[in-house]
C-alpha cells in the first residue's frame, strides 16, 4: 500500500494537536444551530388563514427551505464531530504502537510543542540524534498511517493534506 510521506505525517500530527479545539468549535456551532431549529415547525390550527397569495406562499416556502438547510447543517456538524473523534482515536492508536523513544519524540515535539533542546535533554540524546530519531519515527508512522483504512479514507485528512 506504500507509505504516507513525512511531510504528510507531520501535517497530520500538527492537526492532531488541535482536534479538541476543532471539536469544541464545531460543537458551539452545532449548539447555535440547534437553538434556532424547531423540528416540529409551526402549529397548524383549523380555521387559520391559508396561503392565499403569492407572497404568503413564498414566505412559507422560504421558511421550509431554511428549516431544511438548518437540519442539513446540524447533520453535517454532528458527522464532523464524530469523524474528528474517530480520527483522533486512530492517530492516537498509531502513535501508541511506536517504540518508546519514537513515541516520546513524536509526543513531545508535535503534541506538546517542546523545543529540541528540551526533548534531547529528556531522552539523553543530542539534538541532532533526536532529530534523526524523529525522521525514523515519521517514516514508521507513515507506514502505519498508510495501512490504517480509516486515516486513509478520512475526508478531514484530505482537507489537512491539501
Amino acid at each position: 500500500m506504500g507509505c504516507v510521506k513525512d511531510l504528510q505525517v507531520e501535517k497530520i500530527l500538527k492537526f492532531y494537536k488541535y482536534i479538541d479545539v476543532d471539536i469544541r468549535m464545531v460543537s458551539e456551532w452545532l449548539e447555535q444551530y440547534e437553538l434556532g431549529y424547531n423540528p416540529l415547525g409551526a402549529i397548524s390550527y383549523n380555521g387559520m388563514p391559508k396561503c392565499t397569495n403569492l407572497s404568503d406562499c413564498t414566505t412559507i416556502l422560504a421558511i421550509k427551505l431554511a428549516e431544511a438547510n438548518t437540519k442539513e447543517n446540524i447533520d453535517t456538524l454532528k458527522k464532523r464531530i464524530t469523524e474528528l473523534q474517530k480520527l483522533k482515536w486512530e492517530i492516537f492508536n498509531e502513535i501508541s504502537t511506536l517504540t518508546p523513544i519514537h513515541k516520546t519524540i513524536v509526543s513531545e515535539f508535535y503534541i506538546r510543542g517542546h523545543r529540541w533542546k528540551y526533548i534531547a535533554e529528556q531522552i539523553n540524546y543530542s539534538v541532532r540524534q533526536s532529530k534523526n530519531i524523529r525522521h525514523v519515527a515519521l517514516k514508521d508512522l507513515g507506514t502505519r498511517f498508510a495501512k490504517n483504512k480509516y486515516i486513509l479514507s478520512s475526508m478531514i485528512v484530505d482537507e489537512i493534506l491539501k
